[in-house]
């Protein structure tokens, strides 16, 4: 896989060492503030080689959000310990209550010890993946790597921050494999049988998925914490009376279906993001990926982007898909077979969990409200994630349009209702703001 190398360095110019008397391979650091200057190429690398890690690894979507909420974790954390303006995650993420520390008498690059800390991380994550994965992790760490050296970090000072790097990636490690994801792997659920109740869709009639994700450790949210706190209320009552809000909402939906225009078959087709392509986290750390390389944002900001929108994911993730298997609403496509029409069928593969809450659509506001928390949502841009896949590049004028876009992108599939769509707002908006405040809230 090829690697895009990015003009000026990304994260070099973030530490500079001063010079004082002494061993000069071991004088202390200080890090100089030279925001606006810095070019944040090195982690937009890391964001363009994700999106493909996880389509050659086949990863689903829960699993891509878990792995790059820990590598974000670790590329970000390596930087805070070198800037007083980075604010420390230690003891805001559930369960991370210590992590290893440099000395303050020796010299570091930070940047080594992000870039070592990330990759300890991602080899832990991808330690049964093939060895082309591995390869990529390596590689590209290695090329950072030696921008350092030839920035002008001396060999002593390089090993050191690599092995402290490793050290902390260790420790994140360790409590990455405290999260409960072995549990769930293993894990078996009962699927309520009574009418009204979600049931497994054609074609497939599959099992339901990650029906134990919610139990995993979230990241911003206690395990009591979960069930409460961003909730989007109760799903609308399961009803074949007229005039009722669940039979409004179906009849919209079968309208929808039968009606479908070409554009709107693009849109449910751009924003699809099955298990087995980008996935839905892949896509958007694509568009961050596409943000960072425009410089609009300086390293820091970008590093800090990166991990709020990724510990925002995989919450999104835990939180949704602990409600969906509370509530187990039925997704149309079995309401309306059942009682109406035995042979309609919707745009899209319906996705083998219940119908409430809506995670793509959840996920849409979380990550818009990242973006726009960063980068305003005056912002007009233009995602080019499936180009790759033949399908046409999309532009906004604002995040806030992307958002609504990808909601309406549902009802264009038929796999979800309005009053679901529309409750997924709140609970996506306020799951970002939890990750805000790690970072900018004292």
């Amino acid at each position: 896989m090829s690697l895009k190398r990015i003009g000026l360095l990304s994260l070099v110019a973030f530490v500079f060492l001063i010079v004082p008397t002494g061993c000069e391979e071991d004088r202390p650091l200080r890090v100089e503030d030279i925001e606006g200057k810095a070019s944040p190429a090195q982690l937009g690398e890391w964001l363009e080689q994700f999106p493909a890690i996880i389509r050659a690894t086949h990863m689903t979507g829960p699993e891509a959000s878990r792995m790059l909420a820990y590598a974000s974790i670790a590329y970000y954390q390596g930087y805070a310990m070198g800037y007083d303006d980075m604010r420390s995650l230690v003891g805001q993420l559930q369960g991370l209550d210590e992590l290893p520390v440099p000395d303050p008498n020796l010299g570091y690059s930070y940047g080594i010890i992000s870039e070592s800390a990330m990759r300890t991380v991602l080899l832990n994550q991808f330690q049964n993946a093939p060895l082309n994965i591995k390869n990529v992790i390596n590689s590209t760490y290695s090329d950072h790597e030696r921008d350092y050296a030839a920035a002008g970090f001396g060999e002593v000072v390089v090993n050191r921050s690599r092995a402290f790097g490793e050290l902390l990636g260790d420790a994140l490690n360790v409590w990455a494999d405290s999260d409960g994801y072995l549990d769930v792997l293993n894990c078996s659920t009962t699927i309520p049988t009574e009418p009204g109740n979600w049931q497994p869709t054609p074609p497939s009639f599959h099992a339901a998925e990650f029906a134990c994700w919610g139990n995993i450790r979230a990241f911003t949210f206690s395990p009591d914490q979960l069930i409460v706190l961003c909730h989007p209320g109760a799903p609308i009552a399961v009803s074949n009376q007229s005039g009722s809000a669940y039979r409004t909402d179906i009849d919209e939906v079968i309208a929808i279906e039968a009606g479908l225009s070409p554009e709107q078959k693009d849109v449910a087709d751009f924003w699809r993001d099955d298990d087995g392509s980008y996935t839905v986290p892949g896509h958007y750390v694509s568009i961050l990926g596409q943000l960072v390389n425009q410089n609009l944002l300086d390293g820091k900001q970008a590093i800090t982007a990166w991990a709020q929108l990724s510990i925002a994911m995989a919450d999104t993730y835990i939180s949704t898909y602990k409600l969906k298997y509370t509530y187990y609403h039925p997704r149309p496509l079995t309401f309306v077979q059942n009682t109406s029409n035995v042979n309609w069928e919707s745009y899209l593969t319906n996705p083998n969990t219940p119908e409430y809450p809506s995670m793509r659509s959840t996920m849409a506001y979380a990550a818009t409200q990242v973006f726009i928390n960063l980068y305003g949502n005056d912002l007009a841009f233009t995602d080019k994630t499936h180009v790759i896949f033949n399908l046409e590049e999309r532009s906004y004028a604002s995040f806030t349009e992307m958002a609504d876009e990808v909601v309406a992108s549902r009802l264009y599939a038929g796999t979800n209702l309005r009053t679901t769509l529309e409750s997924s707002e709140y609970h996506g908006r306020c799951i970002a703001q939890r990750a805000n405040e790690l970072f900018f809230n004292e």
